[in-house]
């Protein structure tokens, strides 16, 4: 087959467009509105199929926020006050306290103590069950829905599977239903496990030992949902599926620099809807600007109008330089793409990449102030690195004269060790001092040289790097040094030192009535 046969892959077609979050090429067929395809296009059944599931999945994470993974927390505290509860029962398995006997111990059938107790373990371990099954279902709403929008794209000839971040997407979302899975049976198991004690007479010797292994089920199976830390996704919001992607690629040197940022950031199907999001005003852009501009001067504009440097009245001031008013209000105003999704986008990627926001406010402090040198340089990176660390270096040029620039990151205490950068800054044409700010920040970053790098820790503690800005000679012209920790945050380490304390707590309660039975049976 002719290569003008073949269908466009995503990275020919993401290439051929410079856009934020563009993976169709000029001449493909616009991206389907994954909310709004035609019929034609999607048979009516799936159509319902994905409409029922989606109000499913809206119901499921409602529930999910209030009792669930937020909220109350259930899923968390209860296996918690299931051990504590454990330990109550256990201290009076010999003998009921004084305040049990007579009345109280009437309202539970005349139980005993420690009976009662199990019991009253027995059904928040159901409780709990009942919970996981529901994150189970909606799990896998979640996934049935991704899968069919993956098919919806599929259909339009865009190699969607082999795009980037699409098998990684993918593996996050497997990865979340395996821990699910293993936390499930091992709680049903724990529950099976103290069903059975409670089955059986108090006086059976076996007894002791099943309730261990209730007690080592119910440990291990909330350690690994400590350690796992699944993360949280949906397809209810258009930014949803965000938690889900981590960027497996970026550009190393960033020409419309928030565009580059917040593109490495997008998931693949939020990336499709924003193609055709963004397309769609291509008509109504004014002469000279195209859709990339267009892009990241709103990007722009709207980091600025969040973080306060400009007002409301300045931000639709500047988009109205480059497209008209009608166009503003349908930008702002989307229904699913619009202020608040890009709001959404900026925070992730502020969350995922600071120190490139960081840089970005000290230019505009730069820029504000009346001494300047020749060379503007500054470099940023995360004071705590957690499983890799984000350089990024800023070169704006005063000069009034093109400059060949030399950038070379050395680090004993990251991979790569050593990076070497070579750069072209052209000359930054100083603004009218009367102009708005918006504008001189905007001609600035333009003009900027702006470098990312990513960097993989070698070992945990201390670390350094050093970023150099060389002549094309070699001649230092600035230099920067720059210090991280290489070490997991407070909650992470919180996290998997208790999910240590309870698969250590597992293990004892498991080996200790085991022991003593092992030996009886053996007649030792």
């Amino acid at each position: 087959m002719s290569n003008s046969e073949e269908k466009p892959s995503l990275d020919d077609l993401e290439a051929n467009i410079d856009s934020m979050v563009s993976v169709l090429e000029s001449k493909a067929p616009p991206a389907p509105d994954l909310n709004k395809i035609s019929k034609n296009e999607e048979k009516p059944w799936k159509t319902n199929v994905k409409s029922k599931l989606k109000t499913r999945e809206a119901i499921l994470t409602s529930i999910d926020d209030l009792l669930i993974s937020r909220g109350a927390r259930l899923i968390l505290f209860l296996p918690i006050l299931v051990v504590i509860l454990f330990g109550l029962a256990q201290s009076f398995s010999s003998s009921d306290p004084e305040w049990w006997q007579g009345g109280v111990s009437e309202l539970f059938l005349e139980l005993s103590f420690s009976k009662s107790v199990y019991l009253l373990s027995l059904a928040l371990m159901v409780t709990d069950i009942l919970l996981l099954f529901v994150l189970h279902y909606l799990l896998w709403v979640t996934k049935r829905i991704f899968q069919i929008e993956t098919e919806e794209i599929v259909s339009t000839g865009i190699t969607f599977r082999s795009a980037h971040g699409y098998s990684e997407m993918k593996a996050v979302i497997d990865g979340a239903s395996n821990q699910l899975n293993l936390t499930t049976t091992l709680m049903t198991i724990s529950t099976l496990m103290l069903g059975l004690a409670l089955i059986f007479p108090s006086e059976t010797d076996g007894i002791p030992v099943l309730i261990a292994l209730s007690t080592g089920a119910l440990l291990s199976g909330h350690s690994v949902y400590m350690v796992s830390n699944r993360p949280r996704f949906n397809t209810v919001e258009p930014w949803g599926l965000l938690e889900a992607f981590s960027p497996p690629m970026h550009p190393a040197l960033l020409n419309r620099p928030f565009t580059d940022v917040i593109r490495a950031h997008v998931d693949p199907v939020l990336a499709v809807r924003f193609s055709k999001y963004v397309s769609s005003f291509d008509s109504d852009l004014k002469k000279g600007v195209n859709l990339s501009d267009l892009q990241e001067y709103l990007l722009l504009m709207l980091d600025m109008y969040r973080s306060g440097i400009i007002e409301e009245e300045e931000f639709h001031q500047s988009l109205s330089e480059i497209v008209d008013s009608r166009t503003i209000d349908q930008i702002i105003n989307h229904e699913d793409l619009g202020e608040e999704t890009l709001d959404r986008l900026l925070m992730h990627a502020r969350e995922r990449c600071a120190p490139f926001f960081r840089l970005n406010d000290r230019m505009r402090m730069h820029l504000s102030s009346t001494s300047k040198d020749d060379i503007w340089f500054d470099v940023d990176m995360e004071n705590l690195t957690l499983g890799q660390a984000n350089l990024f270096a800023y070169v704006l040029n005063h000069s009034g004269e093109v400059q060949d620039l030399i950038l070379r990151v050395q680090t004993p205490d990251f991979r790569p060790n050593e990076c070497v950068y070579r750069l072209r800054s052209e000359p930054q044409k100083e603004p009218q001092r009367d102009s708005p700010e918006y504008q001189r920040v905007s001609a600035s970053m333009s003009k900027s040289r702006i470098v990312w790098q990513t960097l993989i820790p070698s070992s945990m503690g201390d670390a350094t790097v050093t970023v150099r800005l060389e002549d094309s000679s070699g001649n230092l012209i600035s230099g920067k040094v720059l210090t991280s920790q290489v070490r997991s945050d407070l909650f992470t380490r919180l996290r998997m030192t208790t999910g240590a304390v309870f698969m250590f707590g597992a293990a004892l309660a498991v080996i200790s009535p085991l022991l003593p039975f092992a030996a009886r049976l053996f007649g030792l």
